[in-house]
């Protein structure tokens, strides 16, 4: 393996180590070339070590970064529940059912300023004379989880 490392022969590695040792003025430059060699690749080594720590320490999240990360999940958790509520409100609302159209770009939730979560749905769906109407669902929970479903009917749209 060193024999590779350094460019020789095994056949050659193996004479120089097995022969008596003799300094003679080229041996003393072929050793300071692999020592040097050595040196040279131990420290590309430990550079790299280093390099890899700095990196790992940088990038390691703040104890305030993860507990802003674990809120927003549960945020997003919240808010998807909550969705989920606000179309379910939907559904039971309708009286015709099979008309009700929800629609996929009329949805929205958001994390208000006051604490408050809150997640609409715009859908369509005849009423029971048989005529089309347009509305949005109002779904809000408060910060106690208190929620208040509304359904406003869009006009002009």
């Amino acid at each position: 393996m060193l024999a590779y490392i350094f460019g020789y022969s095994r056949q050659f590695f193996f004479v120089r180590l097995l022969r008596p040792i003799q300094h003679t003025a080229k041996d003393m430059i072929m050793f300071k070339k692999m020592l040097r060699k050595t040196l040279k690749t131990l420290g590309m080594l430990l550079l790299l070590i280093v390099v890899i720590f700095v990196a790992a320490v940088v990038n390691k999240p703040t104890e305030q970064e993860k507990k802003q990360k674990e809120a927003k999940e549960l945020a997003d958790k919240k808010l998807e529940e909550l969705r989920n509520a606000c179309e379910a409100y939907v559904r039971k609302s309708v009286i015709n059912k099979s008309t009700l159209d929800m629609s996929a770009f009329g949805s929205n939730r958001w994390l208000g300023n006051d604490g408050k979560f809150y997640a609409t749905q715009e859908f369509s769906a005849k009423n029971k004379f048989g005529l089309e109407q347009k509305f949005r669902a109002e779904c809000i929970e408060d910060k106690d989880g208190k929620t208040d479903y509304r359904l406003v009917e869009m006009n002009g749209s």
